[in-house]
């Protein structure tokens, strides 16, 4: 009987975190398929399986082997997808996808290297390409074919409205639990609060970035009001419940490789991303503003971790030649 030595492939370091944010994820695919019908579960595989394709291409290109458990594009892939209507045709995840993986991620060197948020990247591509279909939402509980939904009525969402100074007719209750027409699996604000305190509690996020991001987009939208036919208050609260700004401010913002590190670079990175977001909302040419306000601030990210360190160095040094004098 011969004996067989295998060599067990340790997981690779990002493994825990990338389970940890798709088992947050979860629950935001299983409203969007109880909302539309099995197509939103159709397009996640579709997602999942193009990230896919990408890493093992990628691995093959640069001659070493495919790692199964480096599971970060799969993350990017199931973020950028839930940002979608869920009548998006599959051609648009599949170039959306493959655009975060090869460019947004591996251009810049892989896991841990790329300074923009992948996920944000692939958004951005699609919306510039196609968004006559990109910002048009089927009602929740329509009939969705898995293969074709030209035949289904489109509304514009919540943001279109707030764009053009209206003021959404949407119930408080149906803000919260995200029974209205928008992206798949960004409008569950409850869920989306659960899913941040899972993320708080396996400390795969930090509490300064959202914190910081929504307060200042709070403050903004109170100061700064744009319906001006109701109450500050309703303002605030549309703003903050409808669209992808509460999904943004834990898939997008708190993304750990294009976050700062220094936690007073945090608070300024998040409070950079909320002024980003809400004038990107305001002025900017498309709805959903969130994407490109993550991806204008991470040019900032890095520069804002030097600044910050330096200065707490600064503060460690001369407090230590206080102590000693």
């Amino acid at each position: 009987m011969n004996n067989v030595t295998e060599t067990i492939r340790p997981r690779h370091e990002g493994y825990a975190t990338g389970c940890d944010v798709l088992f947050a994820l979860f629950p935001l695919a299983f409203m969007a398929v109880y909302l539309y019908g099995p197509r939103p579960a159709l397009m996640l595989g579709v997602a999942l399986l193009t990230a896919f394709i990408c890493d093992f291409l990628v691995a093959l290109l640069r001659h070493y082997p495919h790692d199964n458990t480096e599971n970060s594009s799969f993350v990017y892939a199931a973020i950028f997808t839930l940002m979608l209507p869920a009548t998006a045709p599959y051609y648009m995840i599949v170039v959306g996808v493959a655009i975060a993986v090869l460019i947004g991620k591996h251009i810049f060197g892989g896991w841990g290297s790329y300074p923009f948020n992948p996920a944000a990247v692939g958004y951005a591509v699609v919306t510039i390409s196609w968004p006559e279909m990109l910002f048009k939402y089927p009602q929740p509980f329509s009939t969705l074919s898995l293969f074709g939904a030209s035949d289904v009525p489109l509304i514009e969402a919540s943001a279109h409205t707030l764009k053009n100074g209206g003021v959404p007719n949407i119930p408080t209750l149906d803000l919260i639990l995200g029974s209205y027409a928008g992206p798949m699996g960004t409008t569950f604000c409850i869920v989306i609060a659960a899913s941040a305190i899972y993320l708080l509690v396996r400390r795969r996020i930090t509490l300064e970035l959202p914190v910081s991001f929504l307060a200042t987009c709070v403050v903004i939208s109170l100061l700064m009001p744009r319906i001006t036919m109701a109450a500050r208050l309703d303002v605030v609260k549309y703003e903050l419940l409808s669209g992808a700004l509460l999904f943004g401010s834990i898939f997008l913002v708190c993304n750990a490789t294009t976050a700062p590190k220094n936690k007073l670079a945090r608070v300024l990175y998040g409070i950079l991303c909320g002024f980003l977001t809400m004038m990107f909302r305001y002025y900017g040419a498309y709805e959903l503003g969130v994407c490109f306000a993550v991806l204008l601030a991470n040019a900032f990210s890095g520069y804002l971790d030097r600044i910050c360190s330096a200065r707490t160095l600064h503060k460690k040094l001369n407090g230590g030649k206080q102590n000693e004098s």
